[in-house]
């Protein structure tokens, strides 16, 4: 049985994939590489702090870099971006505050072998289809997360062909999507999004299994993911665990040190 400390790890490996994925394809963008820490640049979406994450290994190393990693930032044109910090690491969350920082987000980390995962029909009784761009992705998390589509879009452009993304329609309207990117043996899922007039109807869920089964018949081990509110009963039903709150500490541009 894979235990919740290796999931925790290859969750930090699905992440660091991704973010570092977003950073090196954005229009404008790259990514810092330092031991223990690294950092996805991404001016495409400078005010969106999510496309802008920091995901670290080391406490004393995400310490050190923070002065760098401000400062390339703003040298960047970036004005808000975020630090994946867990709840009990104290020491970071004093540091962030110090820097700046303060608290935004509170997602659930969540992980499963997939040999624990309801893959039933997959996305049957669905329409649906692996998309070969990230436009229709990107118009359903606009209306789901109120991102623009056409930056997203920029950002995203090379995921259908590093990763796996699906689409659910309604009426032949891009309605729900699902990314999965493999990482070291995880699929790592990100970008779950669902119209808001088109929730309640299992759509995320179907992609979900689907994108997971195709995950499985690849090879891949391990799930992982970072669950809002919304989503984490869903998760938690498809048969994740839930290995506890990863905080985002998140720094904007003309916030005071205090946090004002």
């Amino acid at each position: 049985m894979t235990d919740d400390a290796t999931l925790y790890a290859r969750m930090l490996g699905g992440m660091e994939a991704f973010f570092g994925l977003a950073g090196d394809t954005s229009p404008g963008g790259f990514t810092i590489r330092r031991t223990g820490v690294l950092a996805s640049v991404c001016p495409e979406m400078s005010h969106r702090s999510v496309f802008n994450s920091v995901v670290y290994r080391s406490t004393p190393r995400l310490e050190a870099a923070l002065d760098e990693l401000a400062d390339v930032y703003a040298h960047a044109g970036v004005a808000a971006w975020t630090v994946w910090t867990p709840e009990p690491d104290a020491g970071a969350r004093d540091a962030l505050r110090r820097s700046g920082h303060r608290l935004d987000a509170s997602p659930q980390a969540m992980a499963a072998p997939l040999d624990e995962i309801d893959l039933t029909d997959g996305a049957g009784g669905i329409e649906w289809e692996r998309a070969d761009g990230a436009e229709e992705m990107c118009a359903v998390l606009g209306a789901a997360f109120g991102w623009d589509p056409g930056p997203a879009s920029a950002v995203f452009a090379r995921l259908p062909q590093r990763g796996h993304v699906y689409v659910a329609r309604l009426g032949g309207r891009a309605a729900a999507c699902v990314a999965a990117l493999d990482a070291e043996g995880d699929c790592a899922v990100f970008n779950v999004g669902t119209l808001p007039e088109a929730r309640g109807r299992g759509l995320g869920t179907a992609l979900m299994r689907q994108a997971l089964a195709d995950a499985r018949r690849r090879g891949c081990a391990t799930t992982s993911l970072q669950a809002t509110g919304m989503g984490r009963p869903i998760y938690a039903r498809l048969g994740y665990r839930e290995l506890g709150v990863i905080e985002m500490w998140e720094r904007r541009r003309g916030r005071r040190q205090d946090g004002t």
